[in-house]
């Protein structure tokens, strides 16, 4: 990989970096849930300065929110001189179109993240920043899969490819509900656990609706992802793809445990937060399973690629 990078003209430690800034923007997405459960997201009520000032006095509150102001900014900054590396170098040019991808909906992510203060935590720009941050999460991870060096292997049947996308919707479906739940502070609508009020199914409707609707979905997101874990194990000869598939449903499993735990603690502080970055980690791991899928046989499922681009393919192929 070390000789790409050099035939490209990126240094050794790109991809390293490349790394830290996917885990960043994980950590950046868990902090966020912080300052949402610690109630700080208006301790700074003005933007993009705090009080008036770069750097505020001190207070829990205020910190939380300021921190992750300041991790926002620095991951930010990162994002822009890796891809101005990128788009110097001679990589693939799909490569390049996804980093430009990153920073568009970046430069989005930084206005809703200012409208969140302005609009006073209005929850349809609360959601849309956390959806917004996942997928440029989920973009910067998959580019960083697709230059780290690995093994292509044969993951089966070409369908595996729609079965792992439709997991990978179902999980990124699942992360919208959420952070619709979250927005609206309907978490603890339903203080009881398995029924909701001591109805399985209260209403549809509502912030009880959508607390139940995210119910659904995690029960779905389950039968899914146990029966893709089943199928893979049937049909999969590749071993990383099996081990994959069965980590994925075990964070799914504890995903579900803290979903419990989130309720009948009241959603503690620790096990929200908790909650948000395991959620977050199902739909990495569902992304990992659908780009080994893609970047091994991406020919048996679009005929001569997908619109020319190949790009999805493992990126020593391009060299």
């Amino acid at each position: 990989m070390r000789e790409n990078l050099k035939q490209w003209g990126l240094p050794s430690w790109y991809l390293a970096v490349f790394n830290a800034l996917v885990i960043l923007f994980f950590c950046l997405i868990a902090l966020g849930g912080s300052v949402r459960i610690m109630k700080a997201g208006l301790a700074c009520p003005d933007w993009p300065l705090c009080f008036g000032t770069v750097i505020p006095y001190y207070q829990p509150q205020v910190y939380f929110e300021f921190i992750h102001r300041v991790v926002a900014g620095l991951a930010s900054l990162g994002t822009l001189a890796l891809s101005v590396m990128m788009f110097r170098s001679s990589a693939p040019r799909a490569l390049k179109y996804l980093i430009g991808f990153v920073l568009v909906f970046l430069c989005f992510q930084i206005v809703f993240g200012g409208l969140t203060v302005l609009l006073m935590l209005k929850s349809g720009v609360v959601a849309t920043h956390l959806v917004t941050g996942a997928g440029i999460f989920i973009t910067l991870l998959w580019i960083y899969l697709s230059i780290k060096p690995a093994p292509v292997e044969d993951p089966g049947p070409p369908w595996l490819f729609w079965q792992s996308l439709l997991v990978f919707i179902a999980a990124y479906g699942q992360v919208l509900l959420g952070g619709l739940v979250a927005a609206n502070f309907a978490s603890l609508v339903c203080i009881d656990f398995p029924t909701c009020h001591g109805e399985w199914f209260p209403t549809f409707s509502g912030i009880i609706g959508l607390h139940v609707i995210h119910r659904l979905g995690a029960y779905c997101l389950s039968v899914i992802l146990l029966a893709n874990w089943l199928v893979i194990l049937n049909v999969s000869p590749s071993l990383r793809l099996r081990k994959i598939a069965g980590i994925l449903f075990l964070c799914l499993c504890a995903q579900v445990c803290l979903g419990i735990a989130n309720v009948l603690t009241l959603t503690h502080p620790l096990v929200a937060v908790s909650h948000l970055a395991m959620g977050i980690g199902v739909l990495s791991v569902t992304l990992r399973q659908f780009h080994l899928v893609w970047g091994a046989r991406p020919q048996s499922v679009f005929r001569g690629g997908l619109g020319g681009f190949h790009f999805f393919n493992r990126v020593e192929r391009h060299v």
